[in-house]
């Protein structure tokens, strides 16, 4: 309902226009292809949906319609599951060094040319609670930064970022050696402008959609690994994956929907099903990918 209501004043109403167009169709569906006298001829229609009465009537489904909520279903790492459950922002300098000392470890990886970000979100909040906790963020790749631009009279504008060498300029800028073990040269840091670029670029380093506004450039790339070490990016990963934003909320919604049926297929016939997918239940079912044996 709210993807629908913040999109009224801009498009007319054409989400909502699409969804009864689709119910009154469902609502008498015939294949012209097959035989008047079989299921889904002429004589036999399929009703898949109930008549059409108004949208406050509408709620989790409305006979072969879902509706899904779109909790993480754009910014998600379609291969791992990821989610940025942290949401960082500079508050003060002690509460940035605790955040940061909260990782598992911070290091530079040699042999990649990255910086590393090992966690358990179990130390960070309860969101992740029931799904995988632990996750290596790595600096590999590029973010695109919005900022507002004084030289074009403070108007927004926007510029891409090489993660490594924005948090190698700030850690030179400190003379802090980046060879060592990064969460103890941090903890000893008490500059305020250094916490709330650390912060900036850990913000970026979570960002997974990166757009340039009036430009076609709109990509997602994941900070996380999968277990072939590969990261997912929507500008490379070809056909068999999400090739923009956009493509991977309706990805996701899919999958979402795939949980809907899958909870119907396993349910004893005549039984009560529960259509509604948790949070939780969603992180668990993308992170495990049980769907994949199928």
């Amino acid at each position: 309902m709210g993807f629908k209501r913040g999109r009224q004043k801009v498009e007319s109403s054409v989400y909502q226009q699409f969804e009864k167009a689709l119910i009154d169709k469902l609502n008498l569906l015939i294949d012209k292809k097959v035989d008047p006298d079989q299921p889904g001829g002429l004589l036999h229609a399929y009703q898949l949906t109930n008549k059409f009465t108004s949208f406050r009537d509408m709620r989790r489904q409305n006979g072969f319609l879902f509706y899904i909520p779109a909790w993480n279903t754009s910014k998600i790492d379609p291969v791992t599951g990821f989610v940025d459950l942290l949401h960082p922002r500079y508050e003060s300098v002690e509460k940035s060094r605790a955040f940061f000392c909260k990782f598992k470890s911070i290091h530079y990886n040699d042999d990649k040319g990255w910086y590393e970000f090992s966690l358990d979100y179990n130390d960070f909040t309860t969101k992740a609670e029931g799904s995988r906790t632990h996750w290596t963020l790595s600096t590999h790749g590029t973010r695109v930064e919005t900022f507002r631009n004084p030289e074009a009279n403070n108007m927004w504008d926007s510029r891409e970022v090489n993660l490594t060498e924005e948090y190698n300029a700030l850690f030179t800028s400190r003379d802090i050696n980046t060879k060592g073990n990064l969460k103890e040269e941090i903890a000893r840091q008490d500059d305020k402008a250094f916490f709330e670029k650390l912060m900036h670029l850990m913000n970026l380093t979570l960002q997974m959609r990166n757009s340039v506004s009036g430009t076609d450039e709109d990509y997602l790339i994941s900070p996380v690994a999968d277990e072939n070490g590969q990261f997912y990016d929507s500008r490379t990963c070809g056909k068999k994956l999400p090739e923009n934003a956009d493509a991977n909320g309706a990805y996701n919604i899919a999958r979402k929907g795939l949980w809907v049926a899958r909870q119907i297929q396993a349910a004893p016939v005549d039984s009560k099903t529960e259509w509604i997918i948790s949070n939780k239940e969603w992180l668990d079912f993308v992170q495990t990918r049980p769907y994949l044996d199928d």
